[in-house]
Protein backbone atom coordinates (compact mmCIF):
# COMPACT_ATOMS: atom_id res chain seq x y z
CA UNK A 1 0.00 0.00 0.00
CA UNK A 2 1.22 3.49 -0.90
CA UNK A 3 -0.15 6.57 0.85
CA UNK A 4 -0.75 9.60 -1.34
CA UNK A 5 -1.18 13.27 -0.57
CA UNK A 6 -3.55 15.34 -2.69
CA UNK A 7 -2.36 18.85 -3.51
CA UNK A 8 -4.72 21.65 -2.48
CA UNK A 9 -6.11 23.36 -5.63
CA UNK A 10 -5.63 26.79 -4.07
CA UNK A 11 -1.89 26.28 -3.54
CA UNK A 12 1.20 25.92 -5.70
CA UNK A 13 1.48 22.39 -7.08
CA UNK A 14 5.28 22.38 -6.78
CA UNK A 15 5.19 23.56 -3.16
CA UNK A 16 2.59 20.91 -2.34
CA UNK A 17 4.67 18.18 -3.97
CA UNK A 18 7.75 19.25 -2.00
CA UNK A 19 5.77 19.12 1.26
CA UNK A 20 4.44 15.64 0.46
CA UNK A 21 7.94 14.39 -0.33
CA UNK A 22 9.40 15.92 2.84
CA UNK A 23 6.71 14.28 4.99
CA UNK A 24 7.09 10.73 3.78
CA UNK A 25 4.19 10.26 1.38
CA UNK A 26 4.80 7.59 -1.22
CA UNK A 27 2.62 9.18 -3.91
CA UNK A 28 1.09 12.44 -5.06
CA UNK A 29 -2.56 12.56 -6.07
CA UNK A 30 -2.17 15.44 -8.51
CA UNK A 31 -5.37 17.39 -8.97
CA UNK A 32 -5.32 19.80 -11.88
CA UNK A 33 -8.02 22.37 -11.18
CA UNK A 34 -8.41 25.99 -10.20
CA UNK A 35 -7.78 28.39 -8.75
CA UNK A 36 -4.03 27.79 -8.34
CA UNK A 37 -3.50 24.30 -9.78
CA UNK A 38 -4.49 24.89 -13.38
CA UNK A 39 -2.96 23.07 -16.33
CA UNK A 40 -0.62 25.92 -17.23
CA UNK A 41 0.33 26.82 -13.65
CA UNK A 42 3.37 24.55 -13.34
CA UNK A 43 6.27 23.01 -15.24
CA UNK A 44 5.63 19.24 -15.66
CA UNK A 45 9.37 18.53 -15.94
CA UNK A 46 10.06 20.32 -12.64
CA UNK A 47 7.27 18.39 -10.92
CA UNK A 48 8.54 15.11 -12.36
CA UNK A 49 12.00 15.89 -11.00
CA UNK A 50 10.61 16.44 -7.48
CA UNK A 51 8.68 13.16 -7.60
CA UNK A 52 11.57 11.16 -9.05
CA UNK A 53 14.01 12.50 -6.46
CA UNK A 54 11.67 11.32 -3.69
CA UNK A 55 10.79 8.03 -5.40
CA UNK A 56 7.12 9.01 -5.37
CA UNK A 57 4.36 7.64 -7.55
CA UNK A 58 1.69 9.88 -9.06
CA UNK A 59 -1.97 9.49 -9.94
CA UNK A 60 -4.04 12.05 -11.82
CA UNK A 61 -7.13 13.82 -10.52
CA UNK A 62 -9.43 16.12 -12.48
CA UNK A 63 -11.95 18.75 -11.41
CA UNK A 64 -15.00 17.25 -9.70
CA UNK A 65 -17.40 19.75 -11.26
CA UNK A 66 -16.92 19.02 -14.97
CA UNK A 67 -20.39 18.50 -16.57
CA UNK A 68 -19.95 15.10 -18.24
CA UNK A 69 -23.71 14.45 -18.09
CA UNK A 70 -24.87 17.78 -19.51
CA UNK A 71 -27.72 17.37 -22.02
CA UNK A 72 -26.20 20.28 -23.96
CA UNK A 73 -23.85 18.39 -26.23
CA UNK A 74 -21.35 21.22 -26.69
CA UNK A 75 -21.06 21.56 -22.91
CA UNK A 76 -20.61 17.81 -22.43
CA UNK A 77 -17.95 17.75 -25.14
CA UNK A 78 -16.13 20.67 -23.52
CA UNK A 79 -15.83 18.63 -20.31
CA UNK A 80 -14.36 15.69 -22.25
CA UNK A 81 -11.96 18.00 -24.09
CA UNK A 82 -10.79 19.60 -20.84
CA UNK A 83 -9.70 16.24 -19.45
CA UNK A 84 -8.25 15.20 -22.83
CA UNK A 85 -6.05 18.32 -22.79
CA UNK A 86 -4.56 17.23 -19.46
CA UNK A 87 -3.62 13.71 -20.57
CA UNK A 88 -0.22 14.65 -22.15
CA UNK A 89 0.72 16.48 -18.94
CA UNK A 90 -0.30 13.59 -16.71
CA UNK A 91 1.69 11.23 -18.95
CA UNK A 92 4.74 13.51 -18.81
CA UNK A 93 4.88 13.30 -15.02
CA UNK A 94 4.41 9.53 -15.01
CA UNK A 95 0.73 9.08 -14.15
CA UNK A 96 -0.89 5.83 -15.33
CA UNK A 97 -4.28 6.50 -13.73
CA UNK A 98 -6.44 9.62 -14.15
CA UNK A 99 -9.76 10.00 -12.39
CA UNK A 100 -13.02 11.52 -13.54
CA UNK A 101 -16.12 12.23 -11.46
CA UNK A 102 -19.64 11.04 -12.18
CA UNK A 103 -21.63 14.15 -13.01
CA UNK A 104 -25.23 15.00 -12.23
CA UNK A 105 -27.37 15.70 -15.25
CA UNK A 106 -30.70 17.53 -15.51
CA UNK A 107 -33.64 15.84 -13.74
CA UNK A 108 -36.03 16.61 -16.60
CA UNK A 109 -34.08 14.21 -18.83
CA UNK A 110 -34.21 11.33 -16.33
CA UNK A 111 -31.70 9.06 -14.64
CA UNK A 112 -31.11 6.81 -17.65
CA UNK A 113 -29.99 9.78 -19.73
CA UNK A 114 -27.69 10.91 -16.93
CA UNK A 115 -26.01 7.51 -16.70
CA UNK A 116 -25.77 7.20 -20.48
CA UNK A 117 -24.06 10.58 -20.91
CA UNK A 118 -21.58 9.91 -18.10
CA UNK A 119 -20.77 6.54 -19.61
CA UNK A 120 -20.32 7.96 -23.10
CA UNK A 121 -17.99 10.69 -21.82
CA UNK A 122 -15.83 8.26 -19.87
CA UNK A 123 -15.72 5.69 -22.66
CA UNK A 124 -14.40 8.36 -25.01
CA UNK A 125 -11.78 9.39 -22.47
CA UNK A 126 -10.72 5.77 -21.99
CA UNK A 127 -10.10 5.62 -25.74
CA UNK A 128 -8.21 8.94 -25.78
CA UNK A 129 -6.08 7.98 -22.77
CA UNK A 130 -4.96 4.63 -24.13
CA UNK A 131 -2.15 5.96 -26.38
CA UNK A 132 -0.64 7.70 -23.34
CA UNK A 133 -0.59 4.50 -21.29
CA UNK A 134 -3.23 5.99 -19.00
CA UNK A 135 -6.33 4.28 -17.61
CA UNK A 136 -9.42 6.24 -16.60
CA UNK A 137 -10.89 5.61 -13.14
CA UNK A 138 -14.43 6.70 -12.31
CA UNK A 139 -15.15 8.31 -8.94
CA UNK A 140 -18.69 8.07 -7.56
CA UNK A 141 -20.32 11.07 -5.83
CA UNK A 142 -21.49 11.33 -2.19
CA UNK A 143 -25.14 10.90 -3.13
CA UNK A 144 -27.73 8.20 -2.49
CA UNK A 145 -28.82 8.61 -6.10
CA UNK A 146 -25.63 6.84 -7.18
CA UNK A 147 -25.45 3.42 -5.62
CA UNK A 148 -23.79 0.21 -6.74
CA UNK A 149 -26.26 -0.35 -9.60
CA UNK A 150 -25.65 3.11 -11.07
CA UNK A 151 -21.87 2.77 -10.73
CA UNK A 152 -21.95 -0.57 -12.54
CA UNK A 153 -24.11 0.87 -15.33
CA UNK A 154 -21.56 3.61 -15.99
CA UNK A 155 -18.57 1.24 -15.83
CA UNK A 156 -20.36 -1.06 -18.30
CA UNK A 157 -19.95 1.69 -20.92
CA UNK A 158 -16.38 0.54 -21.54
CA UNK A 159 -14.36 -2.39 -20.16
CA UNK A 160 -11.27 -0.18 -19.99
CA UNK A 161 -12.80 1.92 -17.19
CA UNK A 162 -11.81 1.29 -13.58
CA UNK A 163 -13.40 2.22 -10.26
CA UNK A 164 -12.12 4.97 -8.01
CA UNK A 165 -13.59 4.15 -4.59
CA UNK A 166 -14.03 7.13 -2.29
CA UNK A 167 -14.80 5.62 1.11
CA UNK A 168 -16.19 8.90 2.47
CA UNK A 169 -18.52 9.22 -0.53
CA UNK A 170 -19.65 5.61 -0.12
CA UNK A 171 -20.49 6.23 3.55
CA UNK A 172 -22.66 9.26 2.71
CA UNK A 173 -24.31 7.37 -0.16
CA UNK A 174 -25.09 4.33 2.00
CA UNK A 175 -23.12 1.96 -0.23
CA UNK A 176 -22.25 -1.42 1.28
CA UNK A 177 -18.46 -1.65 0.88
CA UNK A 178 -18.42 -5.42 1.15
CA UNK A 179 -20.89 -5.77 -1.72
CA UNK A 180 -19.06 -3.18 -3.82
CA UNK A 181 -15.65 -4.81 -3.36
CA UNK A 182 -17.06 -8.30 -3.97
CA UNK A 183 -18.66 -7.15 -7.22
CA UNK A 184 -16.08 -4.68 -8.54
CA UNK A 185 -12.86 -5.63 -6.76
CA UNK A 186 -11.12 -6.58 -10.01
CA UNK A 187 -11.79 -3.07 -11.36
CA UNK A 188 -10.85 -1.23 -8.16
CA UNK A 189 -7.76 0.76 -9.11
CA UNK A 190 -7.68 3.72 -6.74
CA UNK A 191 -9.03 4.61 -3.29
CA UNK A 192 -9.65 7.83 -1.34
CA UNK A 193 -9.85 7.98 2.47
CA UNK A 194 -11.45 10.80 4.47
CA UNK A 195 -13.86 10.74 7.38
CA UNK A 196 -17.35 12.18 7.85
CA UNK A 197 -20.48 11.76 9.96
CA UNK A 198 -22.62 10.25 7.21
CA UNK A 199 -24.41 13.40 6.11
CA UNK A 200 -21.86 15.45 4.13
CA UNK A 201 -18.51 14.79 2.47
CA UNK A 202 -16.61 16.63 5.20
CA UNK A 203 -13.03 15.48 4.35
CA UNK A 204 -12.30 15.09 8.06
CA UNK A 205 -9.19 13.45 9.52
CA UNK A 206 -9.30 9.68 9.93
CA UNK A 207 -11.07 8.85 13.18
CA UNK A 208 -12.86 12.19 13.52
CA UNK A 209 -16.09 10.90 11.98
CA UNK A 210 -18.16 7.72 12.08
CA UNK A 211 -16.54 5.47 9.46
CA UNK A 212 -15.27 2.11 10.71
CA UNK A 213 -11.75 2.33 9.30
CA UNK A 214 -10.44 -0.95 10.63
CA UNK A 215 -13.28 -2.83 8.95
CA UNK A 216 -12.76 -0.80 5.77
CA UNK A 217 -9.10 -1.78 5.66
CA UNK A 218 -9.94 -5.44 6.34
CA UNK A 219 -12.38 -5.45 3.41
CA UNK A 220 -9.86 -3.81 1.06
CA UNK A 221 -7.11 -6.24 2.00
CA UNK A 222 -9.45 -9.23 1.75
CA UNK A 223 -10.41 -8.02 -1.73
CA UNK A 224 -6.75 -7.95 -2.74
CA UNK A 225 -6.28 -4.18 -2.94
CA UNK A 226 -2.69 -3.12 -2.22
CA UNK A 227 -2.07 0.00 -4.26
CA UNK A 228 -2.31 3.79 -3.79
CA UNK A 229 -4.64 5.19 -1.13
CA UNK A 230 -5.06 8.97 -1.06
CA UNK A 231 -5.70 10.78 2.21
CA UNK A 232 -8.13 13.44 0.98
CA UNK A 233 -8.11 15.27 4.32
CA UNK A 234 -8.52 19.03 4.13
CA UNK A 235 -7.60 20.87 7.32
CA UNK A 236 -5.80 24.05 8.28
CA UNK A 237 -3.42 22.05 10.46
CA UNK A 238 -1.43 19.38 8.60
CA UNK A 239 -0.77 17.63 11.91
CA UNK A 240 -4.22 16.02 11.55
CA UNK A 241 -3.27 14.74 8.11
CA UNK A 242 0.01 13.31 9.37
CA UNK A 243 -1.78 11.64 12.28
CA UNK A 244 -4.25 10.15 9.79
CA UNK A 245 -1.33 8.73 7.80
CA UNK A 246 0.15 7.22 10.95
CA UNK A 247 -3.17 5.54 11.81
CA UNK A 248 -3.72 4.12 8.33
CA UNK A 249 -0.18 2.75 8.09
CA UNK A 250 -0.50 1.13 11.51
CA UNK A 251 -3.81 -0.54 10.74
CA UNK A 252 -2.67 -1.66 7.31
CA UNK A 253 0.39 -3.34 8.80
CA UNK A 254 -1.45 -5.15 11.61
CA UNK A 255 -4.97 -6.01 10.42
Amino acid sequence: MYLAYMNHPARSILDEARWAAANGFEALDLTIEGPAALLDSFDPAELRAILDAAGMRVVGHTAWYLPFASPVERVRRAAVEEVAASLPVFAAIGAHLVNVHISRGVSLYGNDDELKRNGASFAELAHLAEPYGIQIVVEHPPSRRFGLTEICTILDADPRLGLHLDVGHAFVAGIDLEQLIDRLGSRLWHVHFSDNRGQEDDHMPIGAGKIDWQETIRLLKRGGYDDVITLEVFDQDHDFLLLSAQKVRGWWATL
